[in-house]
């Protein structure tokens, strides 16, 4: 007896809303990690807790160079239209700073 597989071939279209929702949640977690990084390496001196988040990022296969733009470029972390405008701004030319 044969087994017959189908495949689907072609690229599957996820809906704007929902690309637009998993943006603003992958926004607003890399925004949190720069956050706790800020905290840990800036305010606390924590190198053990600074080691961790790092590898978080790493392990999460989140972009370096954004984290430490937003890290560095930020003058209020917690200001998310801030944040929000360096990192749409980094996205769109891929420039630091």
């Amino acid at each position: 007896m044969a087994l017959k597989k189908n495949f689907i071939t072609g690229s599957i279209e996820v809906p704007f809303k929902t690309q637009e929702t998993r943006i603003r949640n992958d926004r607003q977690s890399v925004f949190q990690i720069v956050r706790d990084l800020v905290q840990a390496q800036f305010i606390l001196g924590d190198e053990e807790l600074t080691r961790r988040l790092w590898q978080d990022v790493s392990d999460r296969e989140i972009d370096i160079d954004r984290v430490i733009n937003l890290m560095y470029t930020c003058s209020c972390h917690e200001d998310n239209d801030e944040m929000t405008e360096v990192d749409e701004n980094y996205q769109k030319t891929g420039l630091i700073g």
